[in-house]
């Protein structure tokens, strides 16, 4: 068993991006550079949660997993033999996740945490995965719950701030996924799985891709009309890299092959990356 596998079956690029949500939106209030001790319960409440969601995501799919070229190592760690573990392991550090939060946090940061959990684990894997065509559109909902936490982590309370972050994440989602399904659609047309390209077709996949791009650009501009405390970096980092960012899924319109769509895919995580880096400099005072 290579390390890299068994990172694998926790997600751990997922949760890496989760935790970068919640502190974004964490360093976004006001004073919050007095308290970065808080920092600590949150990245390891909400590490955890991600962690055992993504355990129970895995143990659910097993059925499927080993259809697929991209999953099918999961089966040799996550399998009949191991499943009673790997559940029990998961139940261990939700618990864990639930009572650091509620400890050294609050009881609306727990919430928080705790709905990214069920919002992955049962609203997408167990209810939307196969069922329809909009399951990562609706399921996306699991990413925008880090940046509420990262809020009510030091203020106990929802903000402008925090609601835009998490609007964000889940406009942001379907460009990053669609653009993975796309480009590795015979693996969910073997597992049976509804994405969009495999219902659709690619080609037709690439108008949505581009046109939801268009709209995740369009409201990360709203800062600019409306008043949000971002600080002075957000504004050039967001306006670079909508434009890359549209340029990249706009070329699939004309080639949507492979190599295409992984760059677009892979594009999408920097994007997010440096949107949310951003933000972080607020704290600094840019």
């Amino acid at each position: 068993m290579k390390a890299r596998e068994f990172l694998g079956i926790f997600k751990v690029e997922i949760t890496v991006l989760i935790d970068i949500v919640a502190v974004s939106a964490f360093l976004s209030v006001p004073g919050s550079t007095l308290r970065l001790a808080l920092l600590a319960p949150l990245l390891v409440s909400g590490s955890l949660a991600s962690f055992s969601s993504a355990l129970f995501n895995n143990i659910y799919d097993q059925d499927i997993d080993g259809r697929m070229k991209r999953t099918e190592y999961r089966t040799k760690l996550i399998n009949w033999k191991t499943r009673n573990l790997y559940i029990a392991v998961a139940t261990l550090m939700i618990a864990l996740s639930m009572a650091i939060s509620q400890i050294y946090l609050n009881t609306l940061t727990s919430l928080f945490i705790f709905g990214g959990f069920l919002s992955y684990f049962v609203l997408y894997t167990v209810i939307l995965k196969r069922r329809t065509i909009w399951n990562i559109v609706i399921g996306g909902i699991a990413g925008s719950f880090p940046a509420l936490a990262g809020w009510s982590s030091l203020t106990g309370s929802v903000s402008s701030t925090s609601l835009f972050l998490a609007f964000l994440v889940f406009l942001w989602t379907p460009s990053h996924f669609w653009s993975l399904a796309s480009s590795r659609v015979e693996d969910y047309i073997q597992a049976d799985v509804p994405m969009l390209p495999v219902v659709k077709g690619v080609k037709a996949s690439t108008r949505w891709i581009f046109t939801n791009t268009v709209v995740l650009v369009a409201y990360t501009l709203i800062p600019f009309f409306v008043h949000m405390d971002l600080g002075r970096a957000y504004f050039p980092i967001a306006i670079a890299s909508d434009v890359a960012f549209l340029y990249l899924t706009g070329r699939l319109l004309v080639s949507s092959d492979t190599p295409s769509l992984k760059r677009a895919f892979h594009f999408s995580n920097l994007y997010l990356l440096l949107i949310l880096v951003s933000v972080w400099l607020v704290a600094v005072g840019w």
